[in-house]
C-alpha cells in the first residue's frame, strides 16, 4: 500500500506515518475478520476500530510534532515543559478515544482500545524481526 507524502508534515512524520498506517490498517483488517464468525458484520466492531485507528493517528502526529519543537526549545527545562504539555495533550486524545469507545453505544471499547496498543506491537515486532534478519 503507497501512502502519499502529506507537505503539511514533515519527512519524519511522514516516514512514521507511511511505516505505521498500513500494518495498523492490516491489523484491524484481521481483528474485524475474526470477528465476524462472533459477531457478523456488526458496524460498532468497524467504527471501534476506525477510532481507535484515528486517535491513534493523530497520537503518532502530536508526538513527531512536539519531538521535532522540543528540539529547537532554547533550554532542556523549556523543551521538558513543552514535551510534557504535548503529553498531556496526546493523553487527552487518547483518553477521549477510549471515553467515546466505552460510552457511545455506536463503539465496540474493545474494538476502540486495540488500535492504541498498534504501535507500541508493530515496533516491537519490527524490531525483532530486524534482529533475525542479522
Amino acid at each position: 500500500m503507497l501512502l502519499m507524502k502529506i507537505k503539511l508534515f514533515s519527512k519524519m512524520i511522514n516516514e512514521q506515518l507511511r511505516f505505521l498506517l498500513p500494518k495498523a490498517l492490516t491489523a484491524d483488517l484481521i481483528v474485524f475478520a475474526a470477528a465476524l464468525p462472533f459477531y457478523g458484520l456488526d458496524t460498532k466492531i468497524l467504527l471501534g476500530l476506525l477510532l481507535g485507528t484515528a486517535a491513534m493517528t493523530v497520537n503518532i502526529i502530536l508526538l513527531g510534532y512536539s519531538a521535532e519543537r522540543a528540539v529547537e526549545r532554547g533550554s532542556a527545562r523549556s523543551a521538558q515543559r513543552y514535551m510534557f504539555s504535548f503529553y498531556l495533550i496526546r493523553f487527552a486524545v487518547m483518553g477521549a478515544a477510549i471515553a467515546a469507545g466505552f460510552n457511545l453505544p455506536c463503539f465496540d471499547p474493545v474494538c476502540t482500545f486495540l488500535p492504541l496498543l498498534w504501535p507500541k506491537l508493530i515496533y516491537t515486532g519490527s524490531g525483532i524481526a530486524s534482529l533475525r534478519k542479522k
